[in-house]
């Protein structure tokens, strides 16, 4: 076996076994960040269908991160790497402005889920036009509420513009 052979199948071992290491911190930091979210959830009493999505964003978080590192040990470009995302991010802004009344009540969602000023089983008055209604259920782009004559959806954002007040939560 030549020298250069010998480099080559070195550096490839060195790179399998940074690789399953990387792997495995980011396994380990997961659960610890699960752990994490599970005692806040107690503590600051986290509905589940709020934890599903923030579980979700975590995950995703750390495997993009995963990705970024294993291009790193497997010798891609850092520079190239910033071109590619920042093309990939040029992108995702033009298609969100063509779609920003999606990105709108998205952020909204979001904002709810952090802020909490409603829970499923709220009573809610809203204005404008004037309705009183139960909070069934909270997602990223629609909130449903129950009143007697049924049940509605409203775009997350129409929390952030119109005035509501929580009349009682269950």
């Amino acid at each position: 076996m030549e020298l250069q052979e010998l480099l080559t199948t070195d550096s490839m071992l060195i790179r399998i076994v940074i690789s399953i290491i990387s792997l495995a911190f980011a396994l380990l930091l997961r659960s610890i960040a699960r752990r994490r979210l599970n005692n806040l959830s107690v503590l600051n009493s986290y509905e589940p269908h709020r934890l599903i999505i923030i579980r979700k964003i975590i995950t995703a978080g750390f495997w993009l991160l995963l990705i970024i590192v294993f291009l790193t040990i497997w010798g891609v470009n850092f520079e190239n790497m910033i071109v590619y995302f920042g093309s990939f991010i040029t992108l995702v802004a033009i298609g969100f402005f063509a779609v920003w009344s999606i990105l709108s009540n998205v952020i909204a969602g979001l904002l709810i889920y952090l802020v909490n000023p409603f829970k499923v089983g709220s009573r809610v008055k809203l204005t404008d036009p004037e309705i009183e209604a139960t909070v069934k259920s909270i997602n990223l782009i629609f909130t449903e509420l129950e009143d007697d004559e049924g049940v509605m959806s409203l775009p997350n954002n129409w929390f952030f513009q119109k005035s509501i007040k929580v009349l009682k939560t269950d």
